[in-house]
């Protein structure tokens, strides 16, 4: 991902009611997931994605996350998982 697609992302999911859902279905499902996590830029997307969904959307993207939890130490998982 690059830095200013990261932006645009970011801005979907922060703005556009209906969006985050499918964003965050699409984001969850890709099978480079580990790969989002991660990368220098697509990380920024999961930490705002976590910070700005709620309920069942935001527990089944934390249940995503967490099975990547051996990636903890990555230098750009650090904040995820924190």
């Amino acid at each position: 991902m690059q830095k200013f697609s990261s932006h645009v992302v970011e801005k979907c999911l922060e703005h556009f009611e209906e969006s985050p859902s499918r964003i965050i279905h699409e984001l969850i499902s890709v099978s480079c997931f580990e790969q989002l996590l991660q990368d220098p830029y697509a990380n920024y997307v999961i930490q705002s994605a976590l910070a700005f969904t709620k309920g069942p959307l935001h527990a089944s993207l934390v249940e995503a996350v967490w099975s990547h939890k051996m990636l903890r130490t990555s230098p750009y998982c650090k904040k995820i998982f924190s």
